[in-house]
Formats: C-alpha cells, sequence, structure tokens
C-alpha cells in the first residue's frame, strides 16, 4: 500500500498546457494529466529535456505556475508549484500582454541602437 504524500488531493484532468523556459524563447506543449493548488502531473514527450524549475500555463483555467520537476518516468512528469504571494499572481491575459509589450520594447530598442549607430 502506498502512503499519499500530497498535502491537496489531485484532480483528474485531460487539459492543454504549455511549458515554457530560456525567458519563454523555448516551449513545447503538454497534457495536464491531473492539478491540484500544490502540483500536478504532466505529459511530455519522453524525448524532451526540460530543466529543474520551469513555467507552465494552462490557458483554460487561465493560470499560470511556476513548475519544478520533483519526478520523472519516461513520458510522465511529477512537477510540485512553487508557492508565489498572492499579490503576484497575475491572470493569464495580462501576462501575455506584458510580455507582448516587452518583446515590442525590445524591437523599439534594436531600431533606435540602428539609427544611432546610420545617423
Amino acid at each position: 500500500m502506498m502512503i499519499e504524500r500530497r498535502k491537496a488531493q489531485r484532480l483528474r484532468s485531460l487539459l492543454g498546457g504549455r511549458v515554457s523556459f530560456n525567458q519563454s524563447h523555448s516551449t513545447l506543449d503538454c497534457v495536464v494529466r491531473n492539478l491540484s493548488e500544490d502540483g500536478a502531473l504532466l505529459q511530455v514527450s519522453d524525448a524532451v529535456a526540460l530543466p529543474a524549475s520551469f513555467d507552465l500555463e494552462v490557458a483554460k483555467h487561465q493560470r499560470s505556475y511556476i513548475a519544478r520537476i520533483r519526478w520523472r518516468d519516461g513520458e510522465r512528469v511529477g512537477v510540485a508549484f512553487e508557492s508565489q504571494p498572492a499579490a503576484e499572481i497575475v491572470p493569464l491575459d495580462m501576462a501575455r500582454r506584458l510580455k507582448h509589450c516587452e518583446q515590442t520594447n525590445a524591437r523599439l530598442k534594436a531600431r533606435i541602437s540602428q539609427l544611432t549607430e546610420a545617423g
């Protein structure tokens, strides 16, 4: 008999998720097989090398988590969510807009640099 070590019960799910790392330059899709406030079970290609910590976005729940790998068995990856103070939780649409603004800002800085070098 296995002893349950989780703080919160995980609910079975079949949700689409997106893993991002490397300052969101690297992303891959995954399936969230179960989910709780403390962690999740992800299904990813077993050929994918994931870093120890990454961002997990669950679009259907409009949530984003900082996930840390606890274990891996082929395509199954168990992750724990790093606790975040309530003030730091950002709605998914706002996080996407912020990312877009940061990318636009970087493009504008590059263009300013080009113009100052040319003139």
